[in-house]
């Protein structure tokens, strides 16, 4: 990307570039750079200016620095990036709106004539549908349409019935507008969108559009490149970040023969990868159906709203039959059924939920489907799995005691030295930790040993040196650790791991582990209670000493430890006995179980496939804070549903009291029926959060 960078802090960094060049790509293609950019993992949002050519990121600052993230940037391709957005949109959207004017030019220029013979033939459907409803004993909205319909017919008010049949076509034309746009933006801003791929033909790579792309080709991707197909490795070394996929936030190594997915980043080296699959064919592309599917099945409040609006229907029929027997006006009673309570509600609701789950996406919240934001906003209880939910399932060494005249500058050096060999994340620990307290680790060593779940043995320096667990280096080795039974016992309690380090026979250092409670834990967990959960509890496979730290802690309202998933299930199935509305959060496919038996399962962004696919909601960034979020929008969802059906029964009540004592025409009372329902359809496509806190 040619970009400057004008300003910086840390987690945050203003780049410049040609203004032209975003300015010519219009609105949609803008959007579309500012998802891909916010997809760059690591990076939290992207905001583009084309008045000034400007580009700011906001960055985690744990995975990426200004360096690492000016090197990715670097690498990409703005033109092609541009190019990627597609442009069909825009025409799709229009076709329906190009439909509408004609159908309205139709109407104006008509020939005056025929003006009754097209007004019969467009009742037909209305008339149809209602009958349906009669014949089904159903006194619903299309009844009640069929009936005003009718009546201005029946009293030859051709000029009536065509202005309500254009308003209720316009009120389809703009509820199926509202909800193709939000779930086109919806999947947009999920989907995997590539613009030029690199190949390798005859041993020369050339660059071509993603869309030309085949199986078989070979596709040559380099570091910080997004991998755009489910492949197979032919040639290369390099680490991927398939957390996307998998959920495991450490890279890991792909060689030939290995299999690579879509959605996936490479973070170090270089692949040939012969393509397999592509497009909608890809793992990562099945989300996007997944969307439509959580799109096509309502939620539960969706459909009370349906049923809400269906009730009202018989009262509108009650007061225009009143009316004609009280004032034996019949034209006002059929003013007063032109007036139904039924099109704001049916509308706004599904149009809140759509609009939210867009929201939510840009905020770090996936939710899948209305009925998780209903269930979720009535919650009151959140169960909490802990390693790798509530901690941050990246063991860090917590503190080192040497013994026998070594220091712990010594015993650290030695450690890490054995451990780089190694991608387990307790040696990642050790050898993070050295690098930050600046003790070099050279190589001293001659072959390393590594058994499985033990530990490691070598020569270090011409001497016999373990590192491991007790049971390898007491047991296994013989050797004497008596020296640190105290400190192991002090270890134990706080719910910390060790590792043994010994040379020659003597026990030369312990090492504590420990998986450090996230930074924002306790803040999260506070700012819940005041959004009105009332119970939190901890459940975990882990020791009960550990489970019990964290709860105190955090805090927590019970907890449980060494837990099996059968056992985890069985409690949250306890507790919604008891009456509470329970949501589970977790990462891992032990916690899956309890997810799916939950009111609500929640899964973290680094969390298993599995976990995430039973979630009702999933957390896209790496933190804790989208739980807030996603806790916030629920019950701010379900405030404007209620807010909006107060609104839409109290304005059109107040239609019908004017229709029966003032001198509104149906005309009169269809046009302010539906300014209503535009208005409290407006309202529901607006943020749920305020600009200050998205």
């Amino acid at each position: 990307m040619r970009a400057a960078v004008v300003h910086s802090l840390p987690g945050r960094i203003r780049l410049r570039t040609n203004p032209d060049t975003l300015r010519a790509c219009g609105s949609p293609a803008m959007a579309g750079m500012a998802r891909e950019l916010s997809e760059i993992p690591g990076v939290r949002s992207a905001a583009l200016n084309p008045r000034t050519g400007s580009i700011l990121l906001h960055y985690d600052t744990g995975l990426l620095d200004e360096k690492g993230l000016c090197g990715i940037l670097g690498q990409i391709d703005l033109e092609a990036l541009i190019a990627s957005v597609p442009r069909t949109e825009e025409k799709e959207e229009s076709s329906p709106g190009w439909a509408y004017i004609a159908y309205q030019l139709f109407r104006l220029f008509r020939p005056p004539a025929l003006k009754p013979l097209f007004t019969i033939l467009g009742a037909i459907p209305y008339i149809a549908e209602g009958l349906r409803s009669l014949g089904g004993m159903k006194m619903d909205v299309s009844l009640l349409d069929a009936s005003v319909i009718s009546l201005s017919l029946a009293q030859k008010n051709y000029s009536s019935a065509s202005t309500l049949m254009m308003l209720l076509r316009t009120g389809q034309y703009l509820e199926q507008w509202a909800r193709r746009r939000s779930r086109e933006n919806l999947a947009a801003a999920i989907s995997l969108k590539v613009g030029q791929v690199w190949v390798r033909r005859d041993g020369q790579d050339e660059q071509i559009p993603y869309s030309l792309l085949e199986p078989g080709d070979q596709v040559v991707l380099r570091a910080g490149t997004l991998i755009p197909v489910d492949g197979k490795v032919i040639e290369g070394n390099a680490t991927v970040n398939e957390s996307s996929m998998t959920g495991e936030p450490l890279a890991v190594s792909r060689t030939a023969g290995a299999s690579v997915h879509a959605g996936t980043v490479i973070e170090e080296g270089e692949l040939i990868v012969e393509v397999l699959r592509k497009g909608d064919d890809t793992r990562f592309q099945k989300i996007i159906q997944l969307i439509e599917d959580s799109e096509a099945a309502k939620a539960k409040t969706e459909s009370r709203a349906n049923e809400l609006a269906n009730k009202a229907v018989p009262f509108s029929f009650i007061a225009a039959g009143l009316t004609a027997l009280l004032n034996g006006n019949f034209q006002k009673a059929q003013v007063v059924l032109s007036v139904d309570f039924s099109c704001a509600i049916k509308l706004s609701t599904p149009l809140v939920f759509i609009s939210a789950m867009r929201e939510g996406l840009n905020n770090g919240v996936f939710f899948k489907g209305g009925a998780p934001m209903e269930d979720f906003a009535r919650v009151d209880t959140i169960v909490f799995d802990k390693t790798g939910t509530l901690t941050k399932a990246a063991p860090a060494l917590e503190r080192i005691i040497p013994y026998n005249g070594y220091k712990e500058t010594e015993v650290l050096k030695i450690a890490a030295c054995l451990e780089e060999h190694f991608p387990h994340p307790v040696a990642k620990a050790v050898v993070k930790h050295a690098l930050e307290m600046g003790v070099e680790h050279r190589e001293k060593h001659t072959t390393v040993k590594y058994i499985a779940a033990h530990g490691i043995a070598t020569e270090y320096d011409g001497q016999l040196t373990l590192i491991g667990s007790r049971h390898f280096v007491s047991d296994d080795e013989g050797i004497d650790i008596s020296i640190a039974a105290a400190d192991e016992a002090a270890a134990a309690g706080e719910g910390r791991s060790v590792l043994y380090l010994a040379r020659e026979g003597k026990l030369a250092g312990l090492l504590v582990i420990d998986d450090p409670l996230r930074e924002e834990a306790m803040e999260v967990i506070a700012m819940l209670r005041k959004l009105g959960i009332k119970r939190i509890y901890l459940l975990s496979g882990d020791n009960k000493r550990t489970t019990e730290r964290i709860a105190r802690k955090l805090g927590a309202d019970g907890f449980r430890g060494e837990l099996l998933p059968q056992e985890k299930t069985d409690l949250v199935k306890a507790l919604k006995k008891l009456g509470c509305a329970v949501a589970v959060v977790g990462d891992g496919m032990n916690d899956s179980p309890a997810m799916s038996a939950a009111d609500v399962g929640i899964a973290m962004k680094d969390g298993a496939d599995l976990a995430r696919s039973v979630a009702d909601i999933t957390l896209r960034d790496p933190s804790l804070y989208p739980l807030v979020i996603a806790r916030l929008m629920s019950q701010r969802a379900m405030k404007r549903i209620h807010d909006n059906t107060v609104t839409a029964i109290s304005i059109n009540s107040a239609l019908i009291l004017m229709s029966i004592f003032g001198n509104f025409t149906t005309t009169n009372s269809v046009w302010l029926h539906n300014l209503t329902t535009l208005g409290v359809s407006m309202n529901s496509m607006r943020p749920l959060l305020p600009e200050g806190k998205r």
